[in-house]
């Protein structure tokens, strides 16, 4: 027979009612995933210039990661053949980077970010299966 309250020695979430509380974590939830989701969005590094430069590791071929594309690209090698495939990849790749090279022309982009952007749409081409 305990003459004390045992509500006194745990932790509760200073709030009036249950709903305050829910309300509460749900926000609490919501800013995390945010703050998530912004820093997957950042582009560049912060640590330092040198990091920033360093190049990103070459994938060609099958060493590139499977992604929500690679089964269209395996299907378009066995439809096309593995030859025309690569010709019309290389065909879309070099369309891609005239593109990007018209859009710095047009807002006046440095030379070392075009290059940035095409490398970065190459990481990215790579991570999505375009380059099973």
């Amino acid at each position: 027979m305990c003459s004390f309250p045992a509500s006194r020695y745990f932790f509760r979430i200073p709030t009036p009612s249950l709903l305050s509380g829910v309300l509460w974590m749900i926000r609490s939830l919501v800013v995390l995933l945010l703050c998530a989701a912004s820093s997957a969005l950042s582009v560049g590094c912060r640590a330092s210039v040198a990091a920033c430069r360093s190049p990103a590791p070459a994938m060609m071929g099958n060493m590139a990661p499977d992604g929500p594309f690679t089964p269209v690209v395996l299907a378009g090698k066995v439809v096309l053949g593995e030859k025309l495939l690569n010709k019309v990849r290389g065909k879309l790749i070099t369309y891609h980077a005239q593109a990007i090279t018209e859009f710095c022309e047009t807002y006046g982009v440095a030379r070392e970010m075009r290059g940035a952007l095409v490398k970065k749409a190459k990481i990215v081409g790579g991570d999505l299966g375009f380059l099973s």
